[in-house]
């Protein structure tokens, strides 16, 4: 097991929340079926940062409030222990993004894998930067994407400014960028 603590945003729509519209595309489609994280457990603090900040007297920031979430996942392997045929094939990212799940942050960091019955199987980790279609909050325009995976599109003027939507080409661009990445930095799985 691996515990995740983070604040996120309390305007956006939360990791667990998210997970849930996964697992149900999931029991839908077998390119998605296995390849998410298995949700242990999961807790969500009431007090956000605006909270804090009002009892202590501090200004509230523009950006707003934050949540604390601690949640407990299955332990998973970092993709950057694969190499040449092993690397996994984004089937269910497609399939998530034609069901309104907009992951938005491929990152070596966001794709992993286990094994199970002697099969190599593949997961799109680390979901509270997506964002769901028709959701109220956050949707498409904001930058969420780790930078050295990101788009060229994003990374313009225009991009960073909020300009441009988040497009699901943006997120192949980013697997592009991440297994030249992999091929560029790893040999049989080791760091150079």
């Amino acid at each position: 097991m691996v515990a995740k603590i983070f604040w996120g945003e309390a305007s956006r729509i939360s990791e667990p929340e998210i997970l849930k519209k996964v697992e149900e595309i999931a029991k839908r489609h077998p390119t998605v079926e296995e390849h998410i994280p298995q949700l242990l457990w999961h807790h969500k603090f009431t007090n956000p940062t605006s909270a804090i900040r009002e009892a202590l007297g501090v200004p509230e920031p523009t950006t707003g409030g934050r949540v604390l979430y601690i949640l407990v996942f299955r332990k998973l392997h970092p993709i950057t222990k694969l190499y040449g045929k092993d690397l996994f094939d984004p089937t269910g990212h497609l399939t998530l993004w034609k069901e309104g799940v907009y992951h938005r942050d491929i990152s070596p960091g966001n794709l992993m894998w286990y094994r199970k019955d002697g099969r190599l199987i593949g997961v799109l980790n680390d979901y509270d930067l997506s964002s769901l279609a028709n959701a109220l909050g956050p949707q498409g325009n904001e930058r969420t994407v780790t930078v050295p995976f990101m788009a060229l599109d994003l990374l313009t003027k225009e991009g960073q400014e909020g300009k441009v939507k988040h497009l699901y080409r943006h997120d192949l661009e980013s697997f592009m960028w991440v297994f030249a990445w992999i091929f560029l930095r790893y040999r049989q799985g080791v760091l150079l």
